[in-house]
């Protein structure tokens, strides 16, 4: 029997604690499934019993309020500060370059990883005779500021956006008449900006603001006519210019399909003296990388990412008067290194000079401050060891944050490029493919809804034109729904290219967060008939609508996820000599039990293609019969949404009766009033497209509630090729299409 040994993953029934600490799937983690036979035991815990509290009993009189307590925490931690010299914190290593290492930022992330996972982060500097290009026209350059009050940052209040331009001579000026008000000249020591900025920010005892051009889109539009043209130069194709970085040999992100300003394409910042960046990890905890153009030194203080956990609890407790998603995720609290250090959080130190460039760890905290007038340039990395931070990034968001980019739409954007990576990249991304199906297959087989597979049926054009809405809808959105269709399709292939191939695509099909924990419903997900609300499996029981009308909607059948494991465990022999084995067994799942419940699908393309394959079988023979050459192939997936529109109307001879199918006749037609639900939503979403959206609006389509066909019933989906099944799967599958890509406010309809 075949059998998957799968590591076991967080499936959360209901919402958990926000404190709790998540570790990541690792099969070297014991922690994420509990503890196998084989593993060594975890840290003690007390043998102390803790006595059940008394929730009823409770002297109010006594109890201190929000603001007294947060105080009280931030006053604790303030008093364990000590007073050191800043420039005696231990350094991060600095790597100079080779011309061979030089050749990827990849070859140098992956020789010294261990010191970046050890430290946070590196230093590099560049071989002899390399110098980056400044993306932007600084002598022209025109650009909002963010105003920083130092006095405010340690309580997260010292950002204001004010509406007007600046150009990088006023900076410069400002940096200037900055350094002569502070210290009597315009050329500080390192040390001396540095401890004025920390002395403003923890006394609070001085008024000052700073102005920081940060996160510039470089390759926005807005900043289109400042681009300086590399074109035919060395800098357009080297992987250290950072528009290219994304895309080199390695990261996972040179296969994302889609633009994500800071993540895969670089964000340029243009500073004075002491403005800085507050404590924060990157998106998704992904590396990053940033590059010193020119200007005064930056100065950087790192957590190494061992320790971020109990950093995230200091910046809870220091701001405990706002949320824990605030403190963690805001990017507003600043914190003086020496608090850190008083409370066991080891912090490094490094200064970055012009044409240096500094490595960021995945979960590495880090936070600095500009000595003077200068720029920088930055964006994020995502080699594939990256893999089990980021689903620890995933988990850890839950309830707090939305994700920048799926976790798994990486995992399965790679899947069909694993040609490109080496053994210990194939193992990490098989990793990562056995936790997908370790928790779709337990979510999954956690309920009894329906389980029906997402599909667009586009034979009925006459009836409901689904290109053609969707077209109106998005205009500015390459989505097109014959492509969705034929990657549902491509799954059920035979060859392995065109079964990775329609994964690949299916991945980058946009996808529903989760209504309640902002979980990307990348797998599947529990949605109705009577509202747009969508949330995960696992917050199945906070779906307000308890009806028959419930079903789990999902992208991929657990088996081809197994396949996909399959094919990356034979490329995994074949280079490395050696069958894969996890590092920690937890529990096994068979091919037959992953078969098994997708056979219990009420509704799967697999099994729509197999009826066709049927019905043009039985064509075949009555067309042989009849002594008539066909053109047309019985293998399942060549078929058309057209050949398959012949099939299921009653126009002509080639109604489901004449097939001799076991549909019920008086459901074979095709009926216009059948999809009036979705027409009155793009009405209503035509009509807002001219007006602002409320902030309690959830959707320029309104609630998006079903009328008949609708329901789940066996009789319906007796067969696939039921109309009426049809004309269900593809209404449930169009809205939670519209909702996802309207979800992205890059997608959002224009107003016109």
């Amino acid at each position: 029997m075949d059998t998957l040994t799968v590591n076991q993953p967080l499936v959360v029934s209901e919402p958990t604690s926000r404190n709790a600490e998540v570790t990541p799937y690792s099969g070297a983690d014991p922690e994420i499934g509990g503890n196998p036979a084989n593993s060594s035991p975890g840290p003690r815990r007390s043998s102390r019993t803790s006595k059940r509290p008394n929730f009823f009993h409770v002297v109010h009189e006594s109890r201190l309020d929000r603001e007294t307590m947060a105080a009280i925490k931030r006053s604790k931690l303030e008093t364990q500060q000590l007073n050191i010299d800043y420039a005696t914190l231990v350094e991060i290593p600095t790597v100079y370059a080779t011309p061979e290492e030089f050749d990827n930022p990849l070859t140098i992330w992956n020789k010294y990883s261990h010191l970046g996972e050890k430290f946070g982060a590196i230093k590099v500097v560049p071989p002899k005779g390399w110098h980056g290009v400044c993306p932007l026209d600084t002598e022209r350059l025109k650009f909002k500021v963010r105003e920083q009050q130092l006095q405010n940052l340690s309580i997260g209040k010292g950002f204001s956006h004010p509406s007007y331009d600046w150009d990088c001579h006023q900076m410069k000026a400002a940096d200037v008449d900055l350094m002569n008000q502070l210290f009597g000249r315009s050329d500080p020591s390192i040390e001396e900006v540095e401890q004025e900025y920390w002395r403003i920010v923890k006394n609070a005892n001085r008024s000052l603001i700073v102005k920081y051009g940060a996160d510039l889109n470089v390759y926005s539009p807005e900043f289109e006519p400042y681009l300086v043209d590399v074109s035919g130069t060395k800098c357009e194709d080297d992987w250290w210019n950072l528009r290219n970085l994304s895309k080199s040999p390695g990261s996972l992100l040179r296969y994302s399909q889609h633009t994500i300003p800071g993540v895969n394409i670089p964000w340029l910042y243009i500073g004075m003296g002491l403005t800085s960046f507050c404590w924060h990890t990157e998106d998704n905890y992904f590396g990053a990388v940033n590059y010193h153009h020119f200007g005064a030194p930056k100065i950087w203080y790192i957590v190494p990412p061992r320790k971020a956990g109990r950093l995230e609890s200091l910046l809870k407790d220091y701001s405990a008067k706002e949320s824990a998603e605030f403190a963690v995720y805001s990017l507003r609290i600043q914190v003086a290194p020496e608090i850190l250090v008083a409370n066991g959080i080891p912090v490094h130190r490094i200064v970055q000079r012009e044409n240096e460039f500094v490595f960021a760890w995945p979960r590495a905290f880090h936070s600095g401050l500009n000595v003077g007038y200068n720029c920088n340039e930055a964006c994020n990395i995502a080699p594939v060891n990256w893999l089990p931070m980021g689903y620890r990034s995933l988990v850890n968001y839950r309830f707090y944050r939305k994700t920048c980019i799926s976790f798994f739409t990486l995992v399965m954007s790679g899947v069909c490029n694993y040609r490109d990576m080496n053994a210990e990249d194939l193992s990490h991304m098989i990793n990562a493919l056995l936790l997908l199906l370790a928790q779709e297959y337990e979510t999954r087989n956690s309920v009894n809804y329906p389980r029906v597979q997402m599909y667009l049926y586009l034979g009925a054009e006459e009836v409901f034109n689904v290109n053609s809405h969707f077209d109106e809808a998005y205009r500015q959105q390459d989505f097109d729904a014959a492509d969705f269709v034929r990657a549902l399709e491509l799954l059920c292939s035979e060859r392995d290219d065109d079964f990775l191939q329609g994964c690949t695509l299916l991945s980058n099909i946009p996808m529903k967060d989760c209504d309640l924990c902002d979980t990307p419903t990348f797998g599947s997900c529990i949605t109705c008939a009577h509202t747009n609300c969508t949330v995960c499996i696992s917050c199945r029981t906070y779906h307000p609508c308890d009806c028959s009308t419930r079903v789990v909607l999902y992208r991929y059948p657990l088996l081809a996820f197994y396949r996909m494991i399959s094919i990356l465990k034979r490329a995994y022999r074949s280079m490395s000599g050696m069958k894969w084995r996890p590092e920690q067994e937890y529990c096994k799942i068979t091919k037959t039990a992953l078969a098994e419940l997708d056979s219990m699908s009420l509704f799967s393309v697999d099994q729509l293609l197999k009826e066709r394959c049927d019905l043009y079988t039985v064509k075949a023979r009555k067309n042989l019969d009849c002594n008539v050459e066909l053109c047309t192939p019985i293998k399942a997936p060549c078929v058309s949404s057209a050949d398959m529109d012949e099939i299921s109307t009653t126009d002509g001879g080639s109604s489901c009766d004449s097939l001799d199918t076991s549909t019920q006749s008086n459901s074979c037609e095709w009926d216009v009033s059948w999809f009036s639900d979705l027409r009155a939503a793009f009405d209503r979403c035509h009509q807002g497209r001219h007006k602002a959206r409320l902030d309690d609006e959830e959707s320029y389509y309104g609630e998006i509630a079903f009328t008949e066909p609708c329901s789940f019933g066996k009789d319906t989906f007796s067969t696939a090729m039921n109309p009426c099944a049809l004309a269900t799967m593809t209404k449930y599958t169009m809205r939670y299409l519209l909702l996802s890509l309207e979800e992205d406010c890059a997608y959002l309809p224009e107003i016109a």
